[in-house]
């Protein structure tokens, strides 16, 4: 059966979508969305922690040598100066080699020292301190390490990157540095999102981590908003549990999901309604994503629709059958 629930779409008439980049987790406070790429690594996850001082850490990665650590935080400080000179800067860098020294104490590496520390880049309203740490890792496998270590004060915050590599891969590492750091200073001169990219862009982190922090801080975000519009229909008899009624942990991110998949539609076109298709396709592969993180329980009709190739035969089929 057809449920129809309120979400009025006239509040995000007139505003158009311009980001192109595929986000992954987005910092309301700032607007700042972070990409699912950075520099070609791969975004693995975001932690945010429970002491406000320390805000939150996204991290990324490409292979099992180059590792990418954003963090924003403002380890107390209630005003931190704008750009790489900015009191508290050192305090960072102290935290980064304080780390490494206990490390090495601990002889989970070995041979530690500074190779310089610079700034980047040459101009722009956006420049970073940087300071570059080399050690053997993990201290008996002869495997030198590089740690490029950037921070900038902005918004209120630190901003630092930690970029970790082979020594061997320091060529194509200085070109990935590169982007990430022009990403980044994109990302932080940016204008706040309108309503309509910043929930499309909601959608898009969603979808791509759903059972993460940052599908979940989303999720929230898209269903705030879904509560507020009409017109969605919503096919009851899509979202199927084991058991009768027993909800599996997490089923309300495939609820999520669902929403998801069609705001991705009627928001763009500025629809009334549509997109049920392609939020039953969103709700079934948000379940697969969960699934290999083991994240939800087995629902049986999900696992068997899953694989059939023709999914627009499937969803036709579940509508005639109810």
């Amino acid at each position: 059966m057809k449920r129809i629930i309120g979400f009025g779409l006239f509040l995000l008439a007139g505003l158009t979508v311009s980001v192109d980049a595929k986000s992954a987790f987005i910092d309301f406070e700032q607007g700042w969305v972070f990409p699912q790429e950075l520099g070609g690594l791969a975004y693995s996850s975001t932690e945010k922690y429970d002491n406000s001082d320390l805000g939150y850490t996204v991290f990324y990665e490409l292979g099992d040598s180059l590792e990418a650590i954003v963090s924003v935080y403002n380890l107390g400080h209630e005003s931190i100066p704008t750009g790489y000179q900015g009191e508290g800067v050192d305090l960072v860098f102290e935290s980064v080699k304080g780390l490494l020294d206990l490390q090495q104490k601990q002889t989970k590496i070995s041979g530690l020292k500074i190779r310089g520390t610079t700034i980047v880049p040459k101009n722009g309203a956006i420049r970073f301190m940087s300071t570059v740490y080399q050690y053997m890792e993990p201290a008996l496998t002869g495997v030198q390490k590089i740690r490029s270590v950037y921070v900038v004060g902005t918004h209120n915050n630190f901003l630092k990157l930690e970029f970790t590599f082979d020594l061997l891969d320091g060529k194509k590492a200085r070109q990935i540095a590169d982007q990430m750091i022009f990403q980044l200073t994109e990302m932080i001169q940016a204008g706040q999102l309108s309503e309509q990219e910043l929930l499309l862009a909601c959608c898009e982190a969603f979808l791509y981590d759903p059972g993460g922090y940052g599908g979940r801080t989303a999720a929230q975000f898209l269903m705030g908003k879904a509560q507020a519009m009409e017109y969605l229909n919503v096919y009851t008899h899509l979202f199927v549990w084991p058991d009768g009624y027993r909800k599996p942990q997490n089923s309300d991110l495939l609820i999520a999901a669902y929403f998801a998949g069609m705001l991705q539609v009627v928001v763009p076109q500025q629809l009334e309604e549509g997109g049920e298709f392609e939020g039953f396709i969103a709700m079934l592969e948000a379940y697969q994503v969960l699934r290999s993180k083991e994240q939800i329980d087995a629902i049986a009709d999900f696992d068997e629709w899953g694989p059939l190739p023709d999914k627009k035969a499937l969803f036709n089929q579940l509508l005639i059958d109810e």
